[in-house]
């Protein structure tokens, strides 16, 4: 191909470089056929880009409708390289070349762009002003600050939204002090308007908090006493992300010497910053103001002086709730010695306590653990033997399951039937697989997911009960099967799921379901296995568009095989492309010159994902004949993805005027960019 390079004068039939742009749009011009105008487009994009620019506007104003596409997406090309020449298009008279302008430009959103994103930033149309504050947000130009901020005070609360989120995207640590007095701003507009700007303030607040650094300390302490509680909470949320042990002793002061009030929540947030920053000066502040609100703070303080407090707390917990979140917080304060959690509490007067200090204690020395949790299993209430039951089976003990029964027995709203499901999770053996099969065909639909997710953990063990007793479930009960088959990833249980993927069969669905989401070299040989047990053509398509999805390096020599045949093809195409192995491109290239459309479509397709240079002849072969304009932009893309190589396809063709000279034309200009 060196010499036919467009800079060579040897050779009378190509244009000098300065001249080649012009030469493409001359081509442009004259080209009625789509392909020829697409290629045309393609090369011409790549070349000077005033030349280009010009010649494809001229080409819009006359274009007939259904090649206008062509050129749009030639001036997204334009849109990367040169933008700046597109802002003044968004213009123009003619409607066709500033609608396709201003379309590319926010396709590919740049900072050259930014008079036409104020311009619509600046609409009378709520949704024009939206868009363009929202593309000032997908660029970095700093000019987008200001009117971004001003937006804020927009009569529409939509757009201050679409401002707000744009913000999110600019600001950093010198936005800080802006955006607190935009907060605060906007606090007082709600009061005095009664407007809500509740989702613009929460935007806001999360800039601040996430882009704040050690440099905002000073004005982030010092907005602890702000007027505004939702400023003070911004504030202490910021402190508590920066993790500087600086800010410790003012959030400790805010904490005991609040100078504008304190309100709960603003009161729990504090809490829970002073434990995320693990300062053990907040310690004694926390536990005077009382171990129930201090409780999310203690765990992660390791504060082990409030081990009797937190346990006094739990024997007192007046709900289920509060009984977990203490429980919570004691696990994390575990200790040795008798007096320490959890061995403390084994010896509380509450069963409660007792009942937290066993769970607790089993993961550390469950065979100690045993004995407490067997004895306190008949004492507790239907809903608490869960935990407890689960935590013994988990051991290795039977009576586990007799807890399990129990809790089964006395459950009138079905509660402690989807706590049993959940706990089964962590569980596995042949005495769990009985209990969630049990559980299936009762338990309400809205635990269901459940009994599905314990199932398909305990792995392909489970799936010969599962299919013997989906296959005789009534239609009424057989979508719960289902919905468990489908949940199964275990590439040993593939062998199982593959022979139900025949029409007839009610499972298919669910099989199917679980295979595309396994993929693996078992599932690939267990279709594989299936698909000459194929009893009609559905099957066999069923089965082998399945193989297609799920398919991994091993499947390729069974979809090249496949390919061959009439099912499935632009599936197995797709497949092919996505492995993206180069063992597949000889097959490909060979349905290059499939009288199918869409084979030759899909084969150059999946050669641009898999990017062989080996596939740059073929390409090119096609490229000169081809005419469905589908196939000649796959096979375009193919090749440009591939490094534009030929192989010397091209030599001796590159006239101007012909469908050569344009691939020459798109190869050397692509090569020189």
């Amino acid at each position: 191909m060196d010499k036919w390079h467009p800079g060579n004068p040897a050779d009378p039939l190509v244009p000098m470089n300065q001249n080649l742009s012009q030469a493409l749009a001359e081509q442009l011009q004259s080209s009625t056929k789509n392909v020829d105008v697409f290629l045309a487009l393609e090369a011409l994009c790549l070349a000077a880009p005033a030349v280009a620019f010009d010649a494809i506007t001229k080409f819009l104003r006359s274009a007939p409708a259904n090649q206008l596409p062509l050129a749009r997406n030639a001036l997204l090309v334009l849109a990367d390289r040169s933008p700046a020449l597109l802002v003044s298009a968004t213009l123009d008279e003619d409607a066709k070349v500033a609608d396709a302008a201003k379309q590319a430009l926010m396709l590919r959103p740049s900072n050259d762009a930014l008079p036409l994103y104020l311009r619509m930033a600046k609409s009378k149309s709520v949704d024009e002003a939206c868009s363009g504050f929202m593309y000032l947000g997908r660029i970095s130009s700093p000019q987008a600050r200001a009117p971004l901020f001003k937006a804020l005070g927009h009569r529409s609360a939509t757009v201050r939204e679409y401002a707000a989120s744009s913000i999110h995207r600019h600001a950093d640590e010198h936005w800080i002090a802006d955006l607190l007095e935009a907060i605060r701003t906007l606090r007082r507009e709600e009061v005095d308007k009664k407007k809500d700007f509740g989702e613009v303030i929460h935007t806001l607040c999360s800039v601040v908090v996430q882009k704040s650094t050690r440099s905002n300390l000073d004005l982030l302490t010092e907005g602890l006493g702000d007027a505004d509680a939702r400023v003070r909470r911004t504030c202490i949320s910021a402190l508590g992300r920066l993790g500087d042990a600086a800010a410790v002793v003012p959030l400790i002061e805010t904490f005991e010497h609040p100078r504008r009030g304190m309100p709960l929540e603003l009161r729990m947030e504090l809490v829970k910053v002073l434990g995320d920053l693990g300062d053990a000066r907040a310690i004694a502040p926390l536990l005077r103001a009382g171990v129930t609100v201090a409780a999310p703070a203690l765990g992660p303080l390791k504060a082990q002086g409030a081990v009797h407090e937190l346990m006094a707390a739990l024997e007192q917990a007046r709900t289920p709730r509060d009984a977990s979140e203490l429980a919570e917080v004691l696990a994390q304060l575990e200790g040795s010695g008798e007096q320490q959690w959890p061995r403390a509490g084994l010896h509380s007067a509450s069963l409660q306590v007792r009942r937290a200090a066993a769970l607790q204690l089993a993961r550390a020395a469950p065979e100690e653990a045993a004995e407490h949790l067997r004895g306190m299993l008949p004492q507790l209430s239907s809903g608490d033997t869960v935990g407890v039951a689960a935590a013994l089976v988990s051991i290795g003990c039977a009576e586990g399951f007799e807890g399990f029964s129990r809790a089964l027995e006395d459950d009138p709203h079905h509660w402690n039937a989807s706590a049993v499901a959940y706990a089964c999770r962590t569980l596995r053996g042949p005495r769990v697989q009985a209990l969630l099969l049990g559980l299936l065909p009762g338990i309400r639909n809205e635990y269901l997911h459940y009994v599905c997710a314990a199932l398909a953990a305990q792995g392909a063990d489970v799936l010969p009960a599962l299919i013997g007793a989906a296959q005789e479930a009534s239609d009424g009960f057989r979508y719960r099967y289902i919905a468990a088959l489908a949940e199964f990833r275990d590439p040993h249980g593939v062998g199982l799921l593959a022979p139900l993927m025949v029409r007839r069969n009610p499972l298919r669905d669910a099989a199917m379901q679980s295979l595309l989401a396994t993929p693996s070299a078992e599932a690939h040989a267990a279709l594989a296995a299936a698909l000459p047990l194929a009893e009609s053509p559905a099957d066999a398509r069923l089965i082998t568009e399945t193989l297609a999805k799920a398919a991994t390096r091993e499947a390729i020599p069974d979809l090249i095989r496949v390919l061959q045949t009439d099912v499935a093809t632009e599936t197995i195409l797709e497949a092919l492309g996505r492995v993206g192995d180069r063992a597949a491109v000889p097959a490909l290239v060979d349905q290059l010159s499939s009288p199918n459309a869409r084979r030759r479509q899909g084969a150059a397709m999946a050669l641009g994902q898999i990017a062989d240079p080996a596939a740059g002849a073929p390409l090119v072969n096609l490229l000169l004949k081809e005419f469905h304009l589908e196939v000649a932009q796959a096979a375009m893309h193919a090749w440009l993805a591939n490094g534009a190589e030929d192989d010397g396809a091209l030599d001796g063709l590159s006239v101007p005027g012909t469908r050569a000279f344009l691939l020459a034309s798109a190869r050397q200009l692509s090569k020189e960019r």
